[in-house]
């Protein structure tokens, strides 16, 4: 007479089922089988209380089978809510949150009573509660009133949040544990540290302020560890002191990385940073790499700015290689950035000095060789949201570039640049939707003059998938030449299956050209597996403008904003 929760219920609550159960690994003997049949009844009635059925009806049947138990519950009419009467304390009812949660409260009038709802309802506001600062909130009164016919209930509850503790002292505490040096050389300017801790003296305590300040400084280079931590409350002045304990990181550090992927095939690199150059939180960082088509060196220089925690100004100068059947290029470049939070964005501006040999296909098939000066200053604007950093089910990111050269500023050739990207995930069904766009348009005189690496290809695993690594652009003279504009969408569906792993289905379309598109369409099969910091991808697509349609295998990693 029951199934889903109920029935879980009640073989949880009926002790004679877990021992039959276990019965060949102990047995059973006869006086305890007895005094568990005599319960079963009871035990049944009372697991289905918490449902709202205070008048089930149970029976044994009796069954041809030795040893076997049927019995057969009539639930009847379940317990009805009533009245439902839930008090908030003055405090309370200035908090968004709570009235919230008594709007939001899944008890109404005219349903069957569920005391499982209730009770994690009722605990939710006392963990709200705890995590806004409201460390005194209590029930004054939390019952249920059932009638005697077993009918009709009614709720009380009477919530009193008491006071909205503050912050008081905010200490800094810096342990040497596992460093390289004294304290006095580890520590950082108060300045720098005030852009990264956002607690302040005075203000309510939140939870998320707390979580807030511990990941802007694990965010940083400059910690291997940090504990920000809530004291002893104070309940006459209804304050609560904050100390955070900083584990500087070893100033000095080495990497090596090497991987593989289906646009780059073997990959590898070695990299040096001096996370801490002086007290003022200076770092530099030198990577060198290279794959089977691409070599690249690249140092940068950080400095950060005592506004918030992204502000920063960068040095950088890099040396670049590519060598692919469709891109051939070696670029130098020095440049300066200057990035800048703004609101809930992250704008950048840039300057850029490049000097950059490229190959270039002549009508009569020779191959000519083009050096090109620029001298590009750059703006930027990007900007991610998303319910979590590596796993969202829903969600959003775009990102905004402009860049330029002027024949008259000291470059080569006149160029207007534009790139738009963007990204949104939506939730479907107990899967997620993945929509993917990707705009780019070049303003130049001559489609020749454009530099190769500011050209634009598409294909590959993160364009179209059954394409190769840029292979999609212009044709000239038998061969596929990068282009001024560029257009790539995708519409995936992602659905989850078993311990981390989940299929997906997509299709792309995309194409790089210089007067008008003609859009390359590819579709596929993949599969996920989500890692503690970013997700492995598989997939198998199909290229469905090409002869016999070839299906490409596509590997990668990552995020997915």
């Amino acid at each position: 007479g029951v199934s889903g929760d109920l029935l879980l219920n009640v073989e949880r609550h009926v002790r004679l089922v877990g021992r039959l159960r276990n019965e060949k690994e102990k047995p059973i003997l006869a006086g305890e089988r007895r005094r568990l049949e005599s319960r079963v009844v009871s035990e049944i009635q009372q697991a289905l209380e918490p449902f709202g059925y205070y008048n089930a009806e149970v029976s044994l049947k009796p069954t041809q089978v030795s040893e076997k138990y049927l019995y057969v519950i009539s639930l009847n009419k379940p317990v009805k809510i009533n009245r439902l009467n839930i008090e908030l304390s003055a405090n309370a009812n200035k908090e968004n949150a709570f009235t919230a949660w008594r709007e939001r409260f899944p008890l109404q009038q005219g349903l069957p009573l569920n005391q499982s709802i209730y009770s994690t309802v009722k605990q939710s506001l006392l963990s709200s509660a705890i995590r806004l600062g409201y460390f005194d909130a209590t029930y004054l009164k939390s019952e249920i009133v059932i009638d005697e016919t077993r009918s009709f209930a009614d709720i009380r509850l009477n919530f009193d949040s008491g006071k909205r503790y503050r912050l008081s002292d905010i200490t800094v505490d810096w342990s040497t544990d596992s460093t390289d040096g004294s304290t006095s050389q580890l520590r950082l300017e108060q300045g720098i540290l005030n852009t990264l801790i956002t607690l302040e003296k005075d203000q309510f305590y939140t939870a998320a302020s707390l979580a807030k300040t511990q990941s802007n400084l694990l965010a940083t280079p400059y910690f291997s560890a940090v504990d920000v931590r809530a004291g002893e409350r104070n309940k006459s002045t209804s304050t609560i002191p904050v100390k955070i304990t900083l584990t500087p990181n070893k100033r000095r550090a080495y990497n090596f990385a090497i991987g593989a992927g289906t646009d780059t095939g073997i990959r590898s690199s070695v990299g040096f940073e001096n996370r801490r150059i002086n007290r003022r939180g200076h770092n530099i960082n030198l990577r060198a790499g290279g794959s089977e088509i691409q070599r690249t060196a690249i140092l940068n220089y950080r400095i950060p700015l005592q506004r918030t925690l992204n502000d920063s100004l960068n040095f950088f100068t890099s040396l670049e290689e590519e060598f692919n059947d469709n891109r051939r290029f070696q670029a130098a470049q020095i440049g300066s950035e200057w990035a800048v939070q703004w609101k809930q964005s992250l704008l950048k501006f840039g300057l850029v000095a490049k000097r950059e040999k490229f190959v270039r296909l002549d009508d009569d098939l020779s191959e000519s060789e083009i050096n090109s000066d620029l001298l590009m200053p750059s703006i930027s604007w990007e900007r991610t949201k998303g319910n979590d950093e590596y796993f969202p089910t829903t969600g959003w990111s775009a990102s905004a570039s402009v860049r330029g050269a002027s024949a008259s500023l000291g470059s080569d050739i006149d160029l207007v640049q534009a790139i738009l990207r963007g990204k949104i995930l939506k939730p479907l069904g107990s899967g997620r939707l993945k929509f993917r766009a990707q705009l780019a348009g070049s303003l130049i005189d001559d489609a020749d003059e454009l530099p190769e690496s500011l050209g634009f290809l598409s294909g590959g695993d993160d364009s179209v998938r059954g394409y190769s690594f840029e292979s999609i652009g212009v044709d000239e003279n038998g061969e596929t030449t990068v282009a001024e504009n560029l257009i790539v969408g995708s519409i995936e569906y992602e659905h989850p299956i078993k311990n981390g792993f989940s299929l997906a289905a997509f299709i792309d379309v995309g194409d790089a050209f210089n007067n008008s598109a003609d859009l390359s369409k590819g579709a596929g099969l993949g599969l996920r597996w989500r890692l503690p910091f970013g997700a492995l991808r598989l997939d198998a697509a199909s290229a469905l403008d090409l002869d016999g349609d070839p299906i490409r295998l596509h590997f990668s990693f990552g995020t997915d904003l």
